[in-house]
């Protein structure tokens, strides 16, 4: 209850007409902030704890289940193969760089690979999806999901403002944006302040980029069970999560069941409160001295 109370606190926050006037933030983005701030000022009862920890495994999980309604197999299907091709290649480039940077500044691979499905996936949700397969530890998932936060935010101001300067045309630009940009809201916001086509071709970039949670969880797990089994930095292994298995069930489900328009809208609206009661539990658990304490 107590995660769900703060979740609509939330999204009464994000739409907040002076806020998304100077900077537009989702309420999960709001959630996770809100959880922060109060783990931060107030002592909370020892009551509650277990019930933060229910709503981060099971209503996030539901919630990711439920992102599946937001992609439909016809829409990425619609960037056609190079389109295809250059979201795979940036995503997958995006994690291997980001483990092998994160590998030269030596910091544990849990935090590099959290980063790089962050930033090359889908911002927040990517972040605690992955986390649910390879099981880090809570300050690396905080600060995770921070630095996707505020980079995305960045370029989704930035994106806009250079574009006029070097040239893009408009499917260039859509197809940057789509296939960099965090978060979804990020990207389109970003694609519609250029023109609503371009808007409207980055949401699908992104979306596509969405789609390719199944198969880097899928990966993942794979590599994360042969780490565990040579002893690897204590790695632990972890079943193959169920919840990207239904994810990829109701994907297909949206794309070839045509359901009534409230009952979709309904299920989007579930999906979005979901994810963020799951984000503000993430801020309860998150202490900053142990975000800190990962150093510059």
């Amino acid at each position: 209850m107590l995660c769900l109370c703060l979740a609509g606190l939330s999204y009464v926050i994000s739409a907040w007409p002076a806020l998304n006037r100077v900077v537009p933030l989702s309420a999960l983005t709001v959630g996770i902030l809100v959880g922060v701030v109060l783990r931060l000022c107030v002592v909370l009862p020892a009551r509650v704890e277990p019930g933060i920890r229910w709503t981060l495994h099971y209503l996030l999980r539901a919630g990711i289940v439920l992102l599946g309604f937001r992609v439909v197999v016809q829409d990425l299907l619609s960037v056609g193969v190079g389109g295809l091709v250059l979201v795979t290649t940036a995503v997958v480039s995006t994690i291997v760089l980001a483990i092998a940077l994160g590998r030269l500044l030596k910091l544990p691979d849990t935090l590099s690979v959290l980063v790089g499905c962050g930033t090359g996936i889908c911002g927040a949700s990517a972040v605690v999806a992955v986390d649910g397969v390879i099981r880090a530890r809570g300050q690396d998932v905080a600060c995770a999901i921070a630095m996707v936060t505020v980079f995305g935010t960045i370029a989704m101001f930035a994106y806009p403002a250079i574009a006029p300067h070097i040239g893009l045309s408009e499917a260039a630009y859509s197809a940057w944006a789509g296939s960099s940009i965090h978060e979804v809201a990020q990207a389109v916001a970003a694609g519609f302040a250029f023109d609503d086509a371009a808007g409207v071709q980055a949401s699908l970039y992104k979306l596509s980029r969405v789609a390719l949670l199944v198969p880097a969880c899928a990966i993942l797990a794979l590599w994360w069970r042969r780490r565990a089994a040579t002893g690897s930095e204590n790695d632990r292994a972890a079943p193959f999560p169920l919840f990207v298995a239904l994810f990829v069930v109701v994907v297909g489900i949206n794309s070839v069941v045509s359901m009534p328009a409230p009952l979709h809208a309904g299920l989007l609206r579930l999906d979005a409160a979901l994810l963020a009661a799951a984000m503000v539990a993430m801020g309860l658990q998150t202490r900053l001295s142990a975000v800190l304490g990962l150093g510059w």
